[in-house]
């Protein structure tokens, strides 16, 4: 069994509390990564930054503001002689996209969502199961929009790429949250993570000129095993899945990970639910309820893998909190997600869960009519030769 230490990156990017978020922005674009730990002269773990608490907060000035008024204090961490399985655990359930593994308190190491997955690769589960069984309906934009609609896609979608698509419909590129802040020049910066977020003349460039012409594509058939290692070899977060050159799909080293965490469950139905830690014990009770009741009508219909609810707070009219729900669950028959947003948890996952109820009773319903139109050919063939 491997620990932490055998898929720990010993070279990584390391801040300290008085640096300025901007020269953060500046390690995130030069070593392309989302997160780093905080540390103090000696080497001690203090925080972590991660870029989306950036993106959900106001800052008037990032060549100004310091990292410790962003940072997670304290944040979680690993130790070297822990598991591969529990880091992905723990990755999985913080969102966290790498988290620094601690020895006598000082940071001697980072484990990435990409290091677990390329320990993942292998598995019989990777290995038998194809991109098609976990891909993500493609949210696309075309190569005429420009960052504005991009962006307000990414936020009502809560993704962070989407496929760029000529007037056929072909994929002629990718565009990421990485892309658009590339292309926005320094001094421009402070529009992009202000509460100013709408800029006019940020919002207004072009896709074509920002987007990458060259994205990682794959088939729907190729198997968890080779994306993984597509993923690692090209240090990507996201594959487009083709067919005919138009894209029908997008795997994320989250998707990877949900696979790979519900392997780990040994028996049962293993479901989980990411973002509600900080709710009303109420409220989770109600959630946890709610989805027992679904899965247990589901069970009765086709057997189940896996199940996972991720949920999602945004900033709604006042003091008021939207939330959007992912739902995605693995029977026998193959992955159905459904999603939703509402003012309220219950209401929200309540939504999510109704979706998928009809996804699944209209497959189910057209299982039932494929069914039957055989057994009609069947019979219609047996006369025919009997006559």
């Amino acid at each position: 069994m491997m620990n932490v230490k055998d898929i720990m990156t010993e070279d990584f990017v390391k801040i300290g509390p008085d640096d300025t978020i901007q020269s953060f922005i500046s390690s995130m674009e030069r070593y392309h990564i989302h997160s780093a730990p905080v540390v103090d002269t000696k080497n001690k773990l203090i925080g972590n930054l991660e870029y989306k608490r950036l993106t959900n907060k106001g800052i008037n000035d990032p060549s100004t503001a310091k990292v410790r008024a962003f940072m997670d204090s304290p944040p979680p961490s690993l130790k070297p002689e822990g598991s591969v399985e529990d880091a992905a655990d723990k990755i999985f359930k913080t969102g966290l996209r790498s988290l620094p593994v601690v020895d006598g308190g000082k940071v001697v190491g980072v484990v990435s969502v990409l290091d677990v997955i390329d320990a993942a690769a292998g598995t019989k589960m990777f290995r038998q199961t194809a991109a098609e069984t976990i891909m993500s309906a493609a949210e696309v934009v075309s190569i005429n929009d420009d960052i504005g609609k991009a962006r307000v896609l990414m936020r009502e979608k809560g993704i962070s790429r989407l496929p760029v698509v000529d007037s056929n419909g072909k994929l002629v590129g990718v565009v990421t949250v990485f892309d658009m802040l590339r292309a926005i020049k320094p001094r421009e910066r402070q529009g992009w993570f202000s509460m100013a977020t709408e800029v006019e003349h940020i919002m207004g460039f072009s896709i074509s000129n920002v987007m990458n012409k060259n994205p990682v594509i794959t088939g729907p058939r190729t198997s968890l095993s080779e994306l993984a290692g597509l993923m690692v070899r090209n240090k990507t977060s996201g594959i487009i899945i083709t067919d005919a050159q138009k894209p029908i799909g997008v795997v994320t080293t989250k998707d990877l990970l949900e696979v790979y965490t519900a392997s780990l469950s040994q028996k049962g139905v293993y479901y989980q639910v990411i973002g509600l830690q900080d709710e009303d014990e109420m409220v989770v009770a109600t959630v946890d309820r709610m989805i027992r009741d679904t899965l247990q009508k589901v069970a009765a219909v086709v057997p189940l893998q896996f199940f996972f609810v991720h949920v999602k707070k945004h900033s709604g009219e006042g003091l008021r909190i939207k939330y959007s729900i992912r739902a995605r669950l693995r029977t026998d028959d193959g992955v159905f997600m459904s999603k939703a947003v509402k003012w309220d948890a219950r209401d929200a996952i309540g939504s999510a869960l109704d979706n998928l109820e009809r996804i699944m009773l209209k497959k189910k319903e057209e299982t039932v009519t494929r069914v039957q139109k055989g057994a009609r050919k069947l019979k219609q063939l047996q006369r025919t030769q009997e006559m």
